[in-house]
């Protein structure tokens, strides 16, 4: 019953990445992750101020202190097919960044996947995703020893088939972040959650 799921990556116009999200993983007995409030974590309150970019460097972990999250970062490229490489589900506590897209610190999306549960290991890297608040701090060490500090915004559950893929993966004027995992109810038939759970953040600051 082992089951993955591709991030495919279609063509997007004026080079802007765009992805469509599917993660896809073990489903549990026990009714699956926590989800995000009805309406969403977003808030009615301006987004915090953005810092200036910072140069590229590739991410090599990745902490959510709100959530538990101290997990190394693995850069990913695509798939034959078309699709985001994700972490093996043998390695249910290893984050994945898309290489291809902005790096964290970067102007534009830096994009990180994990999962959220496997039937060997129950709850994953990305369990709690769905917990995180408007506020939260998410923190990204880099090869080039900073830490870009990002703080999230907003957090919403959208189903697979209505993944908001310009809304994640559209060009930005300042660094942000997507983090990404699945969520809502899951499908025996398809063996996958049927939602994505969706965080967004901005840079506001860094470290080192």
């Amino acid at each position: 019953m082992r089951r993955r799921a591709g991030v495919r990556l279609p063509l997007a116009a004026a080079a802007a990445v765009i992805i469509g999200v599917a993660l896809v993983v073990f489903g549990l007995d026990r009714g699956g992750p926590p989800g995000v409030p009805r309406g969403g974590s977003g808030g009615s309150s301006p987004s915090p101020p953005a810092a200036a970019a910072m140069a590229r460097s590739v991410p090599v972990r990745i902490r959510i202190p709100a959530i538990g999250v101290d997990a190394p970062v693995t850069a990913l490229g695509l798939n034959p097919d078309g699709t985001v490489q994700e972490p093996s589900l043998r390695q249910p506590w290893l984050t994945s960044w898309y290489e291809g897209g902005a790096a964290p610190g970067e102007r534009g999306p830096a994009a990180f996947y994990g999962h959220v549960d496997t039937r060997a290991s129950g709850p994953a890297v990305f369990y709690d995703l769905g917990r995180l608040r408007r506020g939260a701090q998410v923190r990204v060490l880099r090869r080039d020893g900073r830490t870009a500090v990002f703080q999230i915004t907003s957090v919403e559950q959208v189903r697979k088939s209505r993944f908001p893929t310009g809304r994640v993966y559209g060009r930005t004027a300042e660094p942000t972040v997507r983090l990404m995992t699945c969520g809502g109810e899951f499908d025996p038939v398809k063996r996958s959650y049927k939602d994505n759970i969706i965080a967004y953040g901005v840079l506001v600051g860094s470290t080192g």
